[in-house]
């Protein structure tokens, strides 16, 4: 009898702990799963779950998720997804292993952060240490951007905001190297929750020629 029930609590310790592996290394197929244009509702479908951290600004928000792997050199996959009026418009994940670990640590996340991109540390995570770019950095990134191609330059300033913030004369200098319009709309609004100075952000938009171009960034970042 002894050895039936030691079988069998063995049994439910290697189900749960398969259960909990497989949970863990889901963060590929849940990546692939999110398409641009879902809903909040599609997107707590493919993760089964509530976000980790919430941020959101005006028409703007931002879910993350985390998810933890015991495997050496693996450590967290962060996913960050940004909705636009209520659809996807953005995805971002990556690894991270700059946390030491702990046995609370492997709990359960505490019920969802909820935050405005305005009140909330200018960080997209709460273990990196984010900052503005000094000036040896920038020069350096707005050469790399100056010479690249219009997706290139995209990838690397949003790149960029992983660890760094902003002020707006630096976001100034790295739009006015993309050459679309559309390209440009889009990177402002991008850029313009990590801005340290948002009070004159004025100066960024005023890049744009035609004042209807000028009024739908402002009615996307509600300046108006």
């Amino acid at each position: 009898m002894m050895k039936k029930l030691s079988f069998a609590l063995l049994l439910a310790l290697m189900l749960s702990n398969s259960a909990c592996s497989v949970s863990q290394y889901l963060s590929g197929q849940m990546i692939s799963g999110v398409q641009q244009g879902m809903t909040p509702a599609e997107v707590r479908s493919i993760f089964k779950s509530e976000p980790h951290f919430r941020r959101f600004d005006g028409n703007m928000e931002e879910w993350e998720y985390r998810k933890f792997s015991p495997l050496s050199d693996v450590g967290w996959s962060i996913i960050l997804i940004q909705f636009t009026d209520g659809r996807v418009s953005g995805m971002d994940s990556f690894k991270d292993r700059s946390m030491n670990l702990d046995n609370a640590t492997l709990t359960r996340p505490s019920p969802t952060v909820i935050s405005t991109i305005d009140n909330f540390p200018p960080v997209r995570h709460s273990f990196d240490r984010e900052r503005t770019m000094d000036g040896f950095e920038f020069r350096k990134l707005l050469d790399n951007v100056k010479y690249s191609s219009t997706n290139e330059k995209k990838r690397l300033i949003e790149t960029a905001l992983q660890q760094y913030d902003f002020t707006s004369k630096q976001a100034k200098e790295l739009v006015e190297q993309i050459s679309f319009t559309s390209d440009q709309k889009e990177m402002m609004i991008k850029i313009y929750p990590y801005i340290t100075d948002k009070q004159n952000f004025e100066a960024v938009i005023g890049i744009l020629s035609f004042g209807s171009d000028r009024e739908e960034v402002r009615k996307a970042l509600r300046l108006r």
